[in-house]
């Protein structure tokens, strides 16, 4: 008996270690640990699971909700010296503090990078343990829990249908406790029988295991027959031999299972195979879902790391394409300078919106309204469309070209002049074919330029390069015009570069 508490015991202290490794708990997301711990706490059969801070505050309890207030303890020792020795502790008789019924907390230390922060228990009731004793305590005997303290944790059989949880145990039992071990002890059970009664201290816990058995069972079989003694010693020893033997090698298949199953999590979380100890299995449950857990945090990383890599290669061929292209406009190393800043300086804020909308895309009057800015104002601009969502390779390509045609505006056309004006209107059908105006008005006489530079290569270049795009620079004497159609998803492979067509 006590070596099925002992194992009990171990067993929980096992499930609450690794329910503290549990990365929701490390995170600090308590709302999702909280069911983790609820699953546990259903698996193991307690009453609750807590966790404590250091100065006795809950901040989990699976029985009260998390918006509701959670109270403050302060008599927590069971935790503080979890917290303190960094070991786990098993209490003696307390009361509940949601409902104030009798039960006993099993705590371990919490430690999140390599500092011991929380304490993390589970109270059990006292029924937890009396159902554990059925299975030892014979007809006619009567077995004990008793805490160190004195106080009865579980006792059976009932004595006239009272469990006696929290009274103090018989005095010859009290007379004893805190020894390692006492046996054969005369004692007078609670209803007057002369009892032996012998005691073992539990090793996970300060609980006294104690059996007592009438006294004229033993004592008339000795008187009788000293051969029948010895006879049914050897019997039993050699069968305890035996069932000790064919326990132990399943005990050993079991943990010879679950150790193989542990070292397979490090690949995959694969589901267990259910096996005949019961505690195992629940070990394996547990396992698997933190288990599960971490491969799923893992999958996460590496799609991260993925998408990075790919937004980094695209900036670096959309640089790329702008130095070259640039260098091949420039007149000498100043222009040169001046002109790559100030698209690198576009390209960054065309980023900026994207990164706003979590790179879902990013609205076209958004990008009209942004690029614009900085040239002109309500009075000399005007804008006509309705909304629409562009995604993010062509909200790059579309803010790249209203850049350069926001540029040359300002160097050489409309807003070169106080009087110029602009429209950029557009309209979408039903395919999602947009087509987007650029109209100038009001400014200096427009002269066809003498030769392409970095604003019209990149433009006609990037758009003829994709399927359906278009795009027709028309030097009006009266002001620039620019119609380009594009579609409002994407149709070609978004590993594209922005600037691949030039």
């Amino acid at each position: 008996m006590r070596n099925a508490a002992d194992l009990r015991v171990a067993n929980i202290i096992d499930d609450l270690r690794v329910l503290a490794l549990s990365p929701s708990l490390s995170q600090e997301r308590f709302a999702e640990f909280r069911d983790h711990a609820v699953q546990a706490v259903k698996l193991i059969g307690g009453v609750a699971i807590v966790l404590y801070a250091p100065d006795g505050q809950q901040i989990v309890n699976t029985r009260l909700d998390l918006d509701r207030p959670l109270p403050k303890r302060t008599a927590f020792d069971v935790e503080r010296r979890a917290i303190e020795t960094g070991r786990p502790q098993v209490s003696g008789l307390q009361r509940a503090v949601v409902d104030g019924q009798p039960i006993v907390t099993i705590a371990v230390p919490v430690s999140i990078h390599g500092q011991i922060r929380y304490a993390l228990n589970i109270g059990l009731s006292t029924s937890y343990l009396s159902s554990m004793m059925d299975e030892y305590v014979s007809a006619g005997m009567v077995g004990s829990i008793v805490d160190a303290n004195g106080l009865l944790l579980a006792r059976r059989p009932l004595l006239d249908g009272d469990d006696l949880v929290g009274h103090p145990t018989i005095p010859e039992i009290m007379a004893h406790l805190g020894q390692p071990f006492a046996w054969w002890i005369e004692a007078i059970s609670r209803k007057g029988v002369p009892t032996y009664a012998s005691l073992l201290r539990s090793n996970q816990s300060t609980w006294s295991i104690n059996l007592a058995v009438p006294r004229d069972v033993i004592d008339g079989p000795l008187h009788r027959t000293a051969e029948w003694i010895v006879a049914l010693t050897a019997f039993t020893l050699v069968l305890g031999l035996a069932l000790a033997r064919m326990i132990s090698q399943r005990f050993l298949a079991e943990f010879s299972d679950l150790e193989q199953y542990v070292a397979g999590l490090r690949s995959v979380a694969i589901e267990p195979k259910r096996g005949t100890i019961s505690e195992v299995n629940r070990m394996k449950k547990v396992l698997h879902q933190v288990g599960s857990e971490l491969a799923d945090a893992l999958k996460q990383q590496k799609a991260l790391l993925d998408e990075i890599n790919h937004r980094v290669k695209n900036t670096l061929g959309t640089v790329q394409s702008i130095a070259r292209l640039s260098r091949a406009s420039s007149n000498d190393l100043n222009e040169f300078a001046a002109a790559f800043e100030g698209r690198l300086l576009a390209l960054s804020q065309a980023y900026n919106l994207l990164t706003e909308n979590n790179w879902v895309g990013v609205s076209l009057v958004s990008i009209v309204k942004q690029t614009l800015a900085p040239y002109a104002g309500p009075e000399r601009l005007e804008i006509d469309g309705r909304d629409i969502l562009l995604p993010p390779k062509l909200t790059l390509a579309i803010s790249a070209a209203l850049q350069e045609l926001s540029t040359n505006a300002a160097k050489y056309g409309a807003f070169s002049v106080a009087s110029g004006k602009l429209q950029v209107s557009w309209s979408i059908d039903e395919t999602g074919l947009v087509r987007l105006s650029w109209a100038e008005r009001d400014g200096p006489l427009v002269h066809r330029p003498t030769r392409r530079g970095f604003g019209t290569k990149m433009i006609t270049g990037m758009f003829a390069g994709e399927a359906g795009w278009s795009v027709s620079l028309d030097f009006n004497p009266g002001g620039l015009r620019c119609l380009m159609q594009f579609w409002s998803r994407d149709q070609t492979s978004e590993d594209a570069t922005l600037m691949e067509a030039s």
